[in-house]
């Protein structure tokens, strides 16, 4: 059977271009929408002058120089969302690191007490649930 492979090298090589493209189009309106906000904000708001398009890029980069890399973990958290007491589950598909880190808190001990009782116990509120919705 002749046909075409979606892991061929040409099929990889349209995307690897598609990406290049994508990404030259995407810095060239993000400098040129710091840009235009700037030139729009700051000499009105500040009294500060206008600047040109390589000055918004370079400012674009000095600010995620200066800020971007402040916050906790680094680059590789980027998308992870940390709130309240599941910001350590993250590392929870490590056995190691889920049995021996103690986090500080209540929660360090939540798989423990999962494994004894919550089934168990989570079990029984459903089956409550349940008679509740069936005598409505």
């Amino acid at each position: 059977m002749t046909g075409r492979r979606c892991g061929g090298r040409k099929h990889r090589a349209g995307w690897i271009i598609l990406g290049i493209v994508g990404f030259t189009v995407f810095a060239f309106l993000f400098g040129a929408v710091v840009m235009w906000l700037w030139n729009w904000l700051m000499p009105v708001i500040f009294h500060l002058g206008v600047i040109t398009y390589w000055q918004a890029v370079g400012l674009a980069i000095l600010g995620r120089l200066l800020f971007g890399s402040m916050h906790h973990g680094g680059m590789h958290n980027r998308g992870r969302h940390h709130f309240g007491p599941w910001r350590h589950r993250n590392h929870m598909h490590d056995d190691n690191n889920c049995r021996d880190h103690a986090f500080g808190s209540k929660w360090s001990h939540y798989d423990q007490y999962w494994n004894e009782e919550g089934e168990k116990s989570f079990n029984e509120y459903l089956t409550r649930k349940s008679e509740g919705t069936a005598k409505d």
